[in-house]
């Protein structure tokens, strides 16, 4: 067996209700000069890993996890994301909140990211644990795999050397994407987008607001405007299919209540596109948010 420093712990989050191919893939991340090995995996590729991992994972979060599961989700059907090599002790609730919080943008809900189990060698094992665990019956349409993985690890790299004060508002986006209504979570975007990035005086308009967040902060620049009028077009595409292809038309309806009597009439096709337009403007807001922190 491999040597380990008991001034280390090594860490694991639970990734529930989330699309993955089954491979299992590593990825490497720096806290505080220390360089660690990340490996994400699944229940069944799980059972081969090396030990200590192997009996931390599979025989006491895997095992005793399913005999307590009665209030969260089911160990087998989660992704593990496993620290390899450890982070020390004094630092160990700034590293993993801060993933945590990282995991938790990328993968938002209805994925589910447990909070940090962790195992401090001949001493201590702390099982996960889910924060304001609901059962949802939609599935999440993101995928965990090396290219979205690499979002987490540039939040990271972003947010690592920042005030904890510019998390805060993160967490708010995070709290919308859990309110467990697909038109709220809109209306609620749509709002935070119309006032957040609100530049000039007078009323606000979404219109103004949504080119300011699309221009100074998600895709600024000359050589980006292609990429921010798809964006719009998008988004445009998808409201014509419930009434009027304007930009700020699913705001307006949403806001002044004209989907309560739209809404039972909405075909299948029209609910695909306003989940993916709820989708679609998480993850516009939050790579917005994480870029205007880092110009800060």
């Amino acid at each position: 067996m491999l040597h380990y420093d008991r001034n280390i712990r090594y860490g694991c989050w639970l990734i529930d209700n989330v699309k993955f191919s089954g491979k299992d893939f590593t990825k490497k991340i720096n806290f505080d000069n220390r360089e660690i090995e990340l490996l994400i995996t699944n229940y069944e590729n799980s059972k081969n890993i090396e030990e200590p991992f192997q009996d931390w994972i599979y025989n006491k979060i895997i095992n005793d996890g399913m005999m307590n599961s009665r209030n969260s989700p089911l160990p087998i059907e989660s992704i593990f994301v496993i620290t390899k090599n450890g982070y020390e002790n004094k630092n160990a609730s700034e590293f993993s909140l801060l993933f945590k919080l990282c995991l938790k943008l990328v993968y938002f809900r209805p994925t589910l990211v447990s909070h940090t189990s962790e195992f401090i060698p001949n001493v201590a094992i702390t099982m996960p644990n889910w924060e304001d665990f609901k059962s949802v019956t939609i599935s999440s349409q993101t995928e965990i795999n090396p290219k979205t993985f690499d979002k987490v690890l540039f939040y990271f790299e972003t947010l690592n050397n920042l005030n904890i004060k510019h998390n805060s508002i993160l967490e708010e986006i995070y709290k919308i994407s859990g309110i467990n209504d697909v038109l709220i979570e809109l209306l609620s975007l749509y709002s935070f987008i119309e006032g957040f990035w609100w530049n000039k005086k007078g009323k606000s308009n979404l219109t103004d607001s949504f080119s300011a967040m699309l221009g100074q902060d998600y895709a600024p620049g000359r050589e980006n405007k292609t990429k921010r009028e798809s964006i719009k077009r998008v988004i445009e595409s998808q409201n014509g299919l419930l009434r009027n292809p304007k930009l700020d038309d699913m705001r307006h309806i949403l806001a002044h209540g004209m989907y309560k009597q739209e809404e039972d009439s909405w075909d299948e096709k029209q609910w695909k596109a306003i989940y993916e337009q709820r989708n679609l403007l998480l993850e516009i807001v939050i790579d917005s948010l994480i870029n205007k922190i880092k110009k800060t």
